[in-house]
């Protein structure tokens, strides 16, 4: 039998008798098995942490930010009275929009956070209370802003997870005082915290909502200069009633909005779910391109197997011609040889499967980059490296079993 024991136990006699021409053969297929692993381990950790990014911006969302026009696009936006995104958008598309659930104005102030004498590298973001629905963000403690500190533009503040820790430490901030440019503000609430990737290795650019500080927006155009540009807004977040009503909604957002600016396009339109949409097509490129090389480092693995079996074969004619002339048949030699090859491949899978995982925790350590791994993966390395034996090793294998007894028996 092709797959019988005693192959199996002469083909790793063979590997073991020339160590280091094994171990030169495996290395095309262990850096080929290693490169399917890692590149699948990597991609499973994009894919994860893309989705996980867009849950937090939601898909159900659309989210209308302002555009900075510069130079002559900015001469024609003042031509046209266009001053840029409004908290009186917010209010038209709230009235307009079918289908909305909530519409938040947000805009974001450069303002100075202090308490005790230390300060906070936190953002300052003012909004109103519909934002906690719009978005999903929970009090961890006290509560969030509410329709009277809107209305009343009180003066007070909801601070996120990391800010909170970053001033108050272990210590309860609710009810505590922090200054904000010149004023005070007292903490009525702390957010839940939320896993959130920043930096290059996002996938998709999601605002840290635990290092901000949330403030009424009615107080902040009051009390602190940077947000006094009579009603400007950095962005609307708007939460949709389904998410197969997000695209058409986004269209109404953008007509509403070209209309009230006067055609002036100060404004963008951003819908999660075609972020995710892009962010899993530059997973496919990546994909195709991290193939490539795995298959590359494949094919060169599986042509030094074909080399090395078919010189082995050259050495070990007289012993095929002896097995013959005792009774071997072809299918026997067939089986010897090629059950060889897939040891020599198998082998090489299983070291390129340790290689595929070491470089996939690297990668998570040094890069920053979040990696999967996954049985399924290692499963699917190792088959295409046995694969590899028995595509690589058929000719080798049966050169050897087409032999003519006598004439290998009579080689020297």
């Amino acid at each position: 039998m092709p797959w019988s024991v005693d192959n199996v136990r002469i083909g790793i006699r063979n590997l073991l008798a020339h160590k280091l021409r094994s171990v030169l053969t495996m290395l095309g297929v262990i850096f080929g098995v290693a490169a399917v692993v890692s590149m699948l381990s990597i991609a499973g950790g994009a894919r994860r942490e893309a989705v996980e990014q867009i849950r937090l911006l939601g898909t159900n969302h659309v989210r209308v930010k302002h555009r900075e026009l510069v130079g002559e696009a900015r001469e024609q936006a003042d031509q046209r009275g266009s001053r840029g995104l409004r908290r009186q958008d917010a209010a038209i598309l709230t009235e307009g929009l079918p289908d909305v659930d909530g519409v938040a104005p947000v805009r974001f102030v450069d303002a100075t956070v202090l308490y005790g004498g230390q300060e906070s590298t936190g953002h300052v973001v003012a909004t109103d209370e519909d934002y906690a629905h719009v978005t999903g963000v929970r009090a961890r403690e006290g509560r969030f802003l509410s329709p009277l500190d809107v209305r009343g533009a009180k003066r007070v503040a909801v601070m996120g997870a990391d800010a909170k820790d970053e001033l108050f430490g272990f210590r309860n901030a609710i009810g505590r005082r922090i200054r904000i440019d010149d004023g005070w503000f007292t903490v009525v609430g702390v957010l839940e915290r939320r896993n959130v990737r920043e930096g290059k290795e996002a996938v998709v650019e999601v605002r840290n909502v635990n290092r901000d500080i949330f403030v009424p927006i009615s107080t902040a155009s009051i009390r602190l200069p940077d947000a006094r540009r009579e009603g400007a807004i950095d962005e609307i977040a708007i939460r949709v009633d389904g998410d197969d009503r997000v695209p058409r909604t986004a269209r109404i957002a953008g007509r509403l909005l070209a209309r009230a600016h006067r055609g002036v396009e100060d404004f963008d339109i951003v819908i999660p779910a075609e972020l995710l949409a892009r962010a899993r097509q530059t997973q496919r490129v990546f994909n195709i391109v991290m193939g490539s090389i795995a298959a590359i480092s494949l094919l060169v693995g599986g042509i030094g197997i074909m080399n090395v079996m078919l010189t082995s074969v050259t050495e070990r004619t007289r012993e095929i011609g002896i097995r013959r002339a005792v009774g071997a048949t072809q299918r026997a030699i067939l089986g010897q040889f090629l059950m060889e090859t897939v040891v020599v491949s198998a082998a090489g899978g299983l070291l390129g499967i340790g290689l595929g995982f070491a470089m996939a925790k690297g990668i998570n350590l040094f890069a920053g980059w979040a990696t999967v791994i996954s049985l399924p993966a290692a499963g699917l390395a190792f088959g295409i490296s046995a694969l590899v034996g028995v595509v690589f090793g058929v000719y080798p294998a049966r050169r050897a079993a087409r032999m003519d007894p006598i004439t290998a028996l009579r080689f020297e």
